[in-house]
């Protein structure tokens, strides 16, 4: 594994590409967790216009995503874009210092988080290009890494948050949050190497780009609705793990910060060892595996009774989480060899879409059926993600021809 490592990080670029995502994760960490607290006692916003405010935000960050990155393979450079929406990231949070008018800020946040949506794709389309262009063949593991250093900044980026929103009130934490996306954009302006490869058979890229419809392309198509439904899954259980532990097991709000604690904790270094299992083992075979192993915690949680078997469940669930955050984005690129930041989008795009229909579903969903038996819905989509997956192709679509109707 260290040989592997060393290898990884002595590629071109890596080494900061894997800098800037972990400052990235640390970013929007710094103030996701505070922006409910933010807009309903602050703004005075209910926490039903809140939702869709994160709604729309996330839809128009789709639209801009999807668009530059097919635009991206046709030989543009991937720097220039990533510094662009870094850029773009910081003059949003600046929305956060400068407005206090709902209605502005509305507008002000829809332009720039879209126009900042298409940062991680694109980071994650340079650094497939970098190893692609080394003698490392490695993909999954070098994607498992460069995703784990997002997990790692997610982890901390709260942590420091609570301190500064301690110290200096929320302006700390949205100043902060704009240091971070500054600090990255000098990184990436000073020291990433611009796309030399803008010729690299622009005419074959422009033909595939032009005759791609992911409508009609069932080998991508499944793949990309398997990833939603998972994230949606995911993103349901997220938005009822607390008040199930609390209402329904009994426990503390200390119990759900341990709960939470212990997936994080684990996430990063099962990313790193099914990095290392990629080696042996096919994408689809990893997310198979991922998704037994994830409607296993959902059974656990439907059929719990004691806080103990939830802690224990969160070795489960963690293998989840780090099989369709660090497996799946290589499970969609091996499929588009040819184009990394088409694919990236997708992988980005199934991941705000499944989170999208999770926080929206998730909350009805327990408020019809309570807490316990909305994991029912968890546990259905993950059946229906692996009959999806036993469906799906396996082969990457590696010539114009296979991308037509």
């Amino acid at each position: 594994m260290i040989k592997r490592l060393t290898a990884l990080f002595s590629i071109p670029s890596y080494a900061l590409l894997f800098l800037c995502m972990l400052l990235q994760g640390m970013g929007i960490s710094l103030s996701s967790p505070f922006l409910s607290i933010y807009f309903t006692e602050q703004l005075a916003v209910s926490v039903g216009l809140f939702g869709v405010f994160l709604a729309t935000t996330l839809i128009a960050g789709i639209w801009i995503s999807t668009l530059i990155g097919r635009r991206s393979d046709l030989g543009l450079n991937r720097k220039n874009i990533y510094l662009v929406a870094t850029l773009c990231n910081a003059l949003a949070y600046s929305g956060y210092l400068l407005i206090q008018d709902f209605t502005i800020l509305f507008i002000y946040m829809i332009v720039f988080t879209a126009l900042g949506a298409p940062g991680m794709p694109q980071l994650f389309a340079i650094a497939r290009e970098a190893v692609n262009k080394s003698n490392f063949t490695d993909t999954a593991f070098a994607n498992s890494t460069l995703r784990s250093a997002f997990s790692l900044g997610f982890i901390t980026g709260p942590l420091i948050g609570t301190l500064l929103i301690a110290a200096v009130g929320f302006k700390g934490i949205f100043t902060g949050t704009i240091g971070v996306f500054l600090l990255v954009a000098l990184l990436v302006f000073l020291f990433l190497k611009s796309n030399t490869d803008t010729e690299l058979s622009s005419n074959k890229a422009e033909v595939k780009v032009k005759t791609f419809r992911l409508s009609q392309n069932r080998n991508i198509l499944l793949p990309f609705l398997i990833l939603i439904l998972m994230y949606v899954a995911h993103w349901t259980s997220s938005i009822n793990t607390a008040l199930f532990i609390t209402n329904n097991l009994g426990g503390s709000t200390s119990d759900v910060g341990l709960v939470s604690s212990i997936c994080a904790a684990l996430e990063i270094p099962f990313m790193i060892m099914l990095g290392l299992l990629s080696a042996k083992y096919s994408n689809r075979a990893l997310m198979m595996c991922g998704a037994i192993l994830g409607g296993a915690y959902y059974l656990v949680v439907i059929f719990s009774g004691a806080m103990w078997q939830m802690l224990a469940a969160q070795v489960l669930l963690a293998v989840f989480v780090a099989v369709i955050s660090a497996i799946g984005i290589s499970y969609i690129q091996d499929l588009l060899p040819n184009m990394p930041g088409y694919a990236s989008t997708l992988y980005s795009n199934s991941s705000t879409i499944g989170r999208l229909i999770g926080s929206l579903v998730g909350g009805g969903l327990a408020s019809i059926v309570g807490y316990r038996y909305s994991f029912v819905l968890c546990l259905i989509l993950i059946i229906i993600s692996l009959v999806m997956l036993g469906v799906s192709g396996r082969h990457p679509l590696n010539e114009p021809e296979q991308l037509t109707v």
